[in-house]
């Protein structure tokens, strides 16, 4: 009897675990959400993916801690985690971590930043004298094709003129 006892309530307390995470999860949506806005399409399929995620999470811990049964226990465990997490934890966590990612991105855009200054300073310099090459690489490509142009045009002027000669004899 007490083997039993213990088994359901370490199935309680994974089931209380199993929402406790599923709720963190979705935290971390909500951080993603807070940091970039989406569309509410982008929305849509966020909620559908996090849902399908909770589900196996959820029916894995059934299916590990009491061999496939759902449970009402389960459920309540489910619950009970989602709203321990979210009275203790929550918003905490989400503002704690919004401000941490944002945190995160402006220092990697500072070091972006000081690693691109080189490479900015070496673009100006090197600024001018490609503009002076290109302009003159523009003028011999549109010298070049004037040239065939009018060779065109005269290759087709000896070509009239050989056939009104040949046409004459």
């Amino acid at each position: 009897m007490y083997d039993t006892v213990q088994s359901e309530a370490v199935f309680f307390l994974a089931c209380i675990a199993a929402g406790a995470i599923t709720a963190f999860l979705y935290d971390i949506v909500r951080i993603s959400r807070r940091i970039v806005r989406v569309s509410d399409l982008a929305v849509n399929g966020q909620d559908i993916l996090f849902f399908a995620l909770a589900a196996v999470i959820l029916f894995y811990t059934a299916f590990i801690k009491n061999s496939g049964e759902v449970r009402l226990q389960g459920f309540l465990g489910g619950a009970l985690g989602v709203f321990g997490y979210g009275f203790f934890v929550r918003n905490r966590f989400v503002n704690l971590g919004t401000t941490a990612v944002k945190w995160i991105i402006k220092s990697l855009l500072f070091v972006l930043r000081i690693v691109a200054f080189p490479v900015r300073i070496l673009f100006k310099a090197l600024k001018k004298p490609v503009r002076i090459i290109a302009w003159y690489t523009g003028c011999a490509l549109r010298r070049a094709r004037r040239v065939a142009k009018c060779q065109k045009e005269r290759a087709k002027i000896r070509l009239s003129v050989a056939n009104l000669r040949r046409r004459k004899k």
